[in-house]
């Protein structure tokens, strides 16, 4: 699962037809370049959740890409200059097994709901990719010809899937489905019932149209937290999980250590990026660790 807040928690991404626009257009043509399958995508007004699946290994380099491109774009719709997106690091959290996966899927989905911003996941103006998935069918949109030049390389128009996760390959689409409306409801219920014993109403989307993209939340948002890096409800899977990511940081130290003493022969462990990229290193490859 993949996310990235906008600078100072601005409104840069509220909902509008040049937004949507830019932002799936520009998923839609990072995601295809570095052949990431998409499961979904929420569009918040100030930050993105988005759940993926980087077959090639390429996911740095897609957020690079993406982000960049994006910013530009925007920026220029905006008027702006300056920075985009939050100094932060992208959030990038490794979900550990089913369970996980679809309950971060329910939770981006129906992000707005629980903010108390539409009633309905589906009434949210700004992107969500729950009609599409529902649906189970792709999302096109042209070229924003307001940024991108009309004779440059960049294609007239992009296609984004929402592919199913091989974790639920066994249902069949009703089923899925069905299971998708059902986990939908339940967190739709549980806001309006929290609506309604503390009195508190939704903004409605009118109102969040309305809002400036220079404008922000006037809640805090809590700082200097732990950063997850894996999720799971699952004690042990998430102890296994952590227990490879403390084991690959042991072995990448170690390599890397020997490499900069001058031995030339190391073979780094399987999972390292850039000095691979680079092509500085020989790794090992997923089958040598099975």
């Amino acid at each position: 699962m993949l996310s990235r807040r906008c600078a100072e928690r601005r409104f840069f991404l509220r909902p509008s037809k040049e937004v949507e626009q830019a932002f799936v257009y520009c998923f839609a043509v990072a995601a295809q370049r570095y052949e990431l399958e998409v499961y979904w995508l929420s569009v918040m007004s100030n930050h993105h959740h988005d759940g993926v699946c980087d077959t090639q290994s390429n996911c740095p380099k897609f957020l690079q890409y993406f982000h960049g491109l994006l910013a530009r774009c925007l920026n220029v719709h905006l008027g702006r200059w300056e920075n985009f997106w939050s100094a932060e690091q992208s959030g990038v959290l490794h979900l550990g097994d089913a369970d996980a996966i679809f309950d971060k899927m329910i939770y981006a989905l129906t992000n707005p709901v629980k903010d108390h911003l539409v009633d309905k996941a589906l009434n949210w103006p700004g992107f969500n990719s729950l009609r599409y998935q529902l649906s189970d069918k792709p999302v096109v949109v042209k070229r924003p010809d307001w940024f991108f030049d009309k004779n440059g390389d960049m294609p007239e128009q992009v296609e984004l899937s929402f592919v199913r996760p091989p974790e639920f390959a066994h249902l069949s689409h009703q089923e899925w489905v069905d299971k998708i409306r059902a986990a939908v409801a339940i967190e739709e219920e549980k806001a309006a019932m929290h609506r309604k014993q503390t009195g508190r109403t939704i903004l409605g989307r009118k109102a969040i149209r309305r809002q400036s993209p220079y404008s922000c939340p006037k809640t805090c948002t809590n700082r200097r937290g732990l950063r997850p890096r894996v999720a799971s409800k699952n004690k042990w899977r998430r102890i296994e999980l952590l227990k490879a990511d403390k084991t690959f940081q042991s072995r990448y130290r170690e390599a890397f250590e020997r490499r900069r003493a001058g031995e030339v022969e190391v073979e780094f462990p399987y999972g390292t990026y850039q000095l691979r990229t680079l092509g500085l290193v020989r790794c090992e490859t997923a089958l040598a660790l099975e």
